[in-house]
């Protein structure tokens, strides 16, 4: 798949071939809106409790807005005729442990296209735009309620290499007593 370009896929409900959603840079006049209405689902889903506010809206639209013109970043959107179908924010970034890495910050897939390997598709293409960056190791977090996703994720190649772990601090309470 070719930023920019359609791409054919073989319909099993056919047996023909029939136009598939396209990858495109992401626009912010053009996209940001349907960026923002995927994030509730990205967010409310994977972090329990966690509800849309409009200083989270605020503040993810100022990255958003940073990140666009970003040689670090790469913003790309999927779309059909229904309109935005998909989301891929990928970039460069610096560890403790590796002096760049290319780390998917936010991957997105409509439901109504889930299943059909779209999702490995925008996996694929953060792939592609990493190696062109001259990185050659590409990381993600993953939510451990989303098991859809993390088993999509080892299937195509990613493995657990760390935990992160929270826990919630009461206030009031007194942790060096």
């Amino acid at each position: 798949m070719i930023c920019g370009e359609c791409y054919l896929v073989n319909s099993l409900f056919t047996g023909g071939y029939f136009l598939t959603p396209e990858l495109r840079p992401f626009n912010l006049r053009r996209h940001l809106n349907d960026v923002l209405d995927f994030q509730t689902e990205v967010y409310e889903v994977n972090f329990p409790g966690f509800r849309m506010n409009s200083q989270f809206i605020r503040h993810y639209t100022d990255d958003l807005r940073r990140a666009v013109s970003h040689p670090a970043e790469g913003l790309f959107v999927m779309e059909d005729d229904e309109g935005t179908c998909g989301f891929l924010w990928v970039s460069l970034i610096v560890t403790l442990t590796d002096p760049c890495v290319g780390y998917i910050k936010n991957i997105y897939i409509a439901p109504r296209l889930r299943g059909q390997r779209f999702g490995v598709e925008l996996l694929n293409y953060a792939e592609y735009w990493c190696k062109q960056q001259g990185v050659m190791t590409i990381s993600l977090d993953a939510s451990c309620c989303n098991e859809t996703a993390v088993q999509l994720y080892q299937k195509h190649g990613y493995s657990i290499t760390r935990y992160r772990m929270e826990k919630p601090l009461k206030p009031g309470q007194d942790i060096l007593a």
